[in-house]
């Protein structure tokens, strides 16, 4: 579990793997060369289970070509996801092609390697493209998309390290909302002092964020503090806005603190580890669990009681940069 008590820098150190994402790598225009969707091959029972490594964001061990890397779980990752350069190496895996991109920084390129296979959970994803790309700063091999992860139905219970994809657990005693997707994310609306805000759900965020445009209400300063991106370690002022009444699908959201940003809403760890979700993008439904603690005992809400999974083999973090 990551640590609550941890002071701000270090909490907000890898954040907002989205925002950097989302600066370098949207969804490319595609020539010629198309990015491939994997195909994906689920166990008997349908149900893909991992056991997850809390850092800055949610991680999991998987093998990528035969080979174990740690992978960030992110939400807010558009496409299948991206390999960094030095998880590419280690995979073996090489640039395929590029495509140009057009992103906040402007247009680009980005590089594609080709994956055999991902293995997680019991699951493999064979014949498909990820992203190649620096992620300098950023304590890991890679990210996992949206692609991946909303392919099937989707659960994340943060607090108690579970995340299982291809089945909905039991939703009876669950909060259900409506959503809707952009860009392959799960959106949500919620109310902030009674004024609707499409927010994004993403775990690739350990903090949650409403833009400047959205929020014009009071903040309070908390100082600047170190945030690593794609493009290095910077400065970053700290805004924390004053909210009176958060409410979402018409219940009040709680759990939840929002930083002031220049043009991001996301619903961050912060709300994740406050909820347990259920997602199942095909259908546009969402559902929000009561917080099971995380204890050990407490009532599970995995599908078919499937109960924690084993711990999965641990892979050695790639080096920052």
């Amino acid at each position: 579990m990551a640590d609550k008590s941890a002071p701000w820098p270090r909490l907000l150190l890898t954040m907002r793997l989205l925002l950097t994402y989302l600066g370098l790598c949207l969804t490319a225009t595609l020539s010629a060369q198309e990015v491939k969707k994997p195909k994906d091959e689920f166990p008997a029972s349908g149900i893909a289970t991992f056991k997850l490594r809390i850092k800055s964001i949610p991680m999991v061990a998987v093998k990528v070509n035969g080979v174990t890397l740690n992978l960030g779980v992110d939400t807010g990752c558009q496409g299948n996801g991206v390999l960094t350069e030095a998880g590419a190496r280690k995979a073996g895996i090489e640039v395929a092609f590029t495509l140009p991109t057009m992103g906040n920084d402007g247009r680009g390129e980005t590089s594609y390697g080709y994956i055999e296979s991902l293995e997680g959970g019991g699951a493999v994803w064979k014949d498909f493209h990820m992203a190649i790309m620096p992620l300098t700063g950023m304590d890991l091999d890679g990210l996992v998309g949206a692609d991946i992860l909303f392919g099937k139905p989707f659960y994340m219970d943060l607090a108690n390290a579970v995340m299982t994809l291809g089945k909905t657990p039991d939703t009876s005693a669950a909060h259900e909302v409506a959503i809707f997707s952009r860009g392959g994310h799960c959106g949500v609306n919620i109310e902030v002092d009674g004024h609707k805000v499409p927010m994004i759900v993403d775990s690739g965020a350990s903090k949650s964020y409403m833009s400047s445009l959205k929020f014009r209400g009071k903040t309070i300063f908390k100082g600047y503090v170190p945030v690593a991106s794609v493009r290095g370690v910077n400065l970053t002022r700290v805004e924390v806005c004053q909210i009176k009444s958060l409410r979402i699908g018409g219940a009040p959201l709680t759990g939840v603190e929002f930083l002031r940003d220049q043009e991001h809403n996301l619903l961050g760890d912060d709300f994740l580890r406050a909820h347990p979700i259920a997602v199942d993008m095909a259908a546009r439904r969402f559902w929000l669990f009561e917080s099971q603690g995380s204890t050990k005992g407490s009532k599970s809400m995995l599908p078919n009681n499937e109960g924690t999974p084993t711990e999965p083999a641990k892979a050695t973090p790639a080096p920052v940069k």
